[in-house]
């Protein structure tokens, strides 16, 4: 049994429950017959006797609290196979049903005379069992918003939030954010807002390769253009504009205003400062001795009462100037975390973080924005402009995911937000050309559009928000985000559901031998399936299609040009990520008729009466599959990028291709061409890949299945399916 502790918060349940039920402490101590003091105590954790805590429980279910009733069967829970979940947990009764569910398993193996066919059957569902409770116990999520720079997502973040000042210190409604907002450009890095136990902010600072390497792009850039040197009359060569905005402030190398014959000009000391240097090395050697980065060793910031400012006041304050460069003993930040105590709290029991990712730009297919797309515990926000919902960069993230997750859009992972300015949503029309009367009818007309528009791309199931900043309340969008949350759980939820069925099935009639026989049949099956279809399909594209097509289609050449000064490994644009794409795009391909077969096999299996016993079997087979797909896809996105990191970032191809730059319009397509020629060349690394894709299909998919079909002896060790083989290395 599990005692009254602070551990699990006894006091704070108490408090919860007597705010629910509307009672002050003193009318709670007199229906226990404590005194208030110890009520006080006992709230507060200072108390944890049995008996008072059991007198105070007694007198909150004797005031109509069902809460307090289950708390005290909750802290009577044992939990041996997962760990304790809390008592605010959502999905607790599902926890509990699995604990039980666990060990009914564990008593079922502990007799070692159980037919094999059922004892690898449990097996299998404890360790599925095991890891879905796991997800479910973990109440930390993150809520990622994904957009094309300029449409006001860093905005809506801050209404949808409350990250706003007071509307005193705002002249216009507008311009209340804490997060620092603009026509695009604004934000240097990723953004995590969370909960905090005061009012800061705490940065990952760039590494020093990493700020040498865009400094080098700045000066690289200035120079070429002050020096006249620049060649390419229609691509222009520059780093983003926050980038600037931050090394100009750091190096203390701002436009100055002044006025010259009653004109207002500004001043650039950039210009003068290069045109006194004898070399680009030299100006980019002055440039980072002025940005003092010894100095800026700072990576915490905490409000201070003494300000006398409002704290959402010095948060406003604190992020603009953390996010220019403007403070002397701050670092350039890779990421900022956006502390705010409570914040969250609308949320309920969940732990939320909200990731302002950085604007998309250009390329949409980013390593940091696959990260979020697949990490199960992020939920993605897609915003776009109203009038060009979905946006294009949703559409092609979207698409992605499809071409390389096999992703499901239903399950809460993904929703799009559209973000309407006043007067847009009722310019809408329906079909009979007829004006919407309300911005309500007008979003109405909008989803319609979309979702047909979603439809064609297959990429049907993704919920559609609206939501103007200016003119409606975030309580609803907010709680609408919130449910896509409790989607991706609730998934979880029924398929954990799902197991406890199938094993509680086995268990009750693991004597007859009817099941057994069905399992075996099952499982025989099965192994015939995979002895005349074991071969993944052949090669569809090669890896690094992908990264070429979307060299050629790069909107900025800066992009193009950032990169091949680093060896194609550019947070906007990295060639290794898309060569895993490429791979990962091709094995989906691949397997995709294989899986389908399978599907279509299960299916008839289903449908067989004489293995209706086995139904719950067949089903596992298909998830045991679908999990085998996706550790299938991300390993061969993984080793794609694995084979060809080291070679290619090693080629003197990169030098050949940023030397491309100066020698006219065309630089993309040139890049594009001497990386083409690179790879033709690299046949070597082609069969590489190609002998490891083979290699993760037998160990990611068949293997897998093969020990579904073999039910005549024990479960092999544990495997080592996610470590990568590559050919020529030492184990470690």
């Amino acid at each position: 049994m599990t005692e009254y502790t602070q551990i699990h918060e006894a006091g704070n349940v108490i408090s919860r429950l007597r705010g629910e039920l509307g009672i002050t402490q003193s009318a709670l101590a007199e229906k226990s017959g404590l005194d208030q003091s110890r009520i006080s105590r006992i709230e507060k954790g200072e108390v944890s006797q049995e008996a008072d805590i059991e007198k105070v429980l007694d007198a909150l279910i004797g005031c109509g609290s069902a809460a307090a009733e289950q708390f005290k069967q909750y802290v009577g829970r044992e939990w041996v196979h997962i760990q304790p979940p809390s008592f605010w947990n959502p999905e607790r009764a599902c926890l509990e049903i699995t604990e039980e569910t666990l060990e009914k398993i564990t008593v079922f193996l502990g007799n070692e005379e159980r037919p094999w066919p059922l004892r690898r059957q449990i097996e299998r569902q404890r360790e599925s069992l095991a890891r879905a409770a796991t997800f479910l116990s973990n109440l930390k999520h993150n809520i990622a918003f994904i957009g094309d720079m300029g449409v006001g997502k860093s905005t809506a973040i801050s209404f949808l939030f409350d990250l706003l000042v007071p509307p005193s210190m705002a002249e216009t409604s507008i311009n209340r954010p804490v997060l620092e907002t603009g026509a695009g450009g604004t934000t240097i890095c990723e953004v995590h807002i969370k909960a905090g136990p005061e009012f800061g902010l705490a940065l990952l600072p760039m590494s020093d390769g990493e700020l040498r390497e865009l400094v080098g792009d700045f000066c690289a850039a200035k120079w070429s253009t002050y020096m006249k040197e620049q060649g390419d009359g229609t691509d222009a060569v520059n780093v983003s504009r926050e980038a600037e905005r931050a090394i100009r402030n750091m190096a203390a190398l701002t436009r100055k205003r002044e006025t010259v014959d009653g004109k207002i000009v500004y001043y650039d000391p950039v210009q003068d400062l290069a045109k006194s240097c004898g070399s680009e090395e030299e100006f980019r050697t002055r440039v980072l001795g002025l940005m003092n980065l010894d100095e800026r060793s700072r990576r915490e910031l905490w409000y201070d009462s003494s300000t006398r400012k409002h704290p959402m006041e010095w948060v406003t304050e604190t992020f603009k100037a953390v996010n220019n460069g403007r403070l002397r003993d701050v670092p350039l930040p890779k990421s900022i975390d956006l502390l705010i105590p409570n914040f969250g709290k609308t949320f309920g029991e969940m732990d939320i973080s909200v990731i302002d990712t950085k604007g998309v730009d250009d390329v949409a297919v980013r390593e940091d924005l696959d990260q979020r797309l697949k990490d199960p515990r992020t939920t993605v926000v897609f915003c776009s402009r109203f009038n060009d919902a979905p946006g294009t960069s949703s559409r092609v993230l979207l698409q992605h995911m499809r071409q390389t997750f096999s992703e499901r859009f239903d399950t809460g992972k993904v929703s799009i937000l559209a973000l309407p300015r006043s007067g847009e949503a009722r310019a809408m029309k329906d079909d009979m050309g007829e004006q919407a009367l309300t911005d309500p009818e007008g979003y109405e007309f909008k989803r319609i559009q979309v979702t047909s528009e979603l439809t064609a791309d297959d990429s049907a199931g993704v919920p559609i928000f609206f939501f103007n900043v200016e003119n409606d309340g975030a309580t609803d969008v907010r709680a609408d985000i919130g449910a896509q949350l409790s989607r991706m759980r609730k998934t979880v939820e029924s398929r954990l559901f799902d197991l406890c069925a199938a094993a509680e099935e086995i268990i009750e009639n693991h004597e007859a031998q009817a099941i057994n026989a069905a399992i075996e049949e099952v499982a025989s099956r099965l192994n015939t399936f995979l002895a005349g279809n074991r071969r993944l399909g052949a090669r569809e594209r090669l890896a690094h299609v992908d990264a070429l097509s979307t060299i050629r289609g790069v909107r900025y050449a800066s992009t193009l040009w950032a990169a091949t000064r680093r060896n194609g490994e550019y947070i906007g644009l990295n060639i290794h990520h898309l060569i895993g794409v490429g791979a990962a795009r091709d094995a989906k391909l691949r397997s995709d008729v294989w899986f389908g077969a399978l599907d279509a096999f299960l299916n008839a299996m289903k449908a067989d009466g004489d293995l209706a016993l086995a139904a719950k079997s067949i089903e596992q087979i298909s998830a045991s599959a679908i999990a085998s797909k996706r550790a299938f896809l991300e390993a061969a996105q993984r080793g794609g990028i694995e084979v060809y990191r080291e070679p290619l970032s090693q080629s003197s191809a990169w030098a050949s291709c940023a030397a491309e730059w100066g020698a006219g319009p065309g630089f993309k397509g040139r890049v594009a061409q001497r990386l083409e020629d690179w790879f033709t060349t690299q046949t070597g690394l082609k069969s590489t890949l190609e002998d490891m894709i083979n290699s993760l299909w037998e160990k990611t998919v068949i293997a897998p299945l093969l020990r579904l079909a073999e039910e005549s002896a024990p479960e092999a060790g544990p495997s080592s399916d996610n470590v990568i083989a590559f050919p020529g290395r030492a184990s470690a």
